[in-house]
């Protein structure tokens, strides 16, 4: 059963290999383009809203978690052991 499930594999991946390329298409050499843009002058781009919003919120807000858990921890661990005089 192994030997047919590996030949089974084997035979899949001769198709992908040898029949992918063959099914590609490609473009013909002559043919001209449905719209041609001009190379102006660039043009900048603002920074999505997601950089502009998300990134400072996810920073500030896992900065705020590390302060807390570092807090937490050095209460939990001056509350554990007392020292006796």
């Amino acid at each position: 059963m192994t030997r047919l499930r590996t030949l089974l594999a084997l035979v899949c991946l001769a198709f992908a290999l040898a029949a992918a390329p063959a099914l590609a298409q490609e473009s013909p050499s002559g043919d001209t383009p449905a719209v041609v843009l001009d190379e102006g002058a660039p043009i900048e781009a603002e920074p999505a809203w997601t950089f502009r919003f998300m990134v400072p919120t996810v920073l500030a807000i896992s900065g705020l978690v590390l302060a807390i858990a570092v807090i937490g921890y050095g209460v939990r661990l001056r509350g554990r052991y007392r020292v006796v005089r």
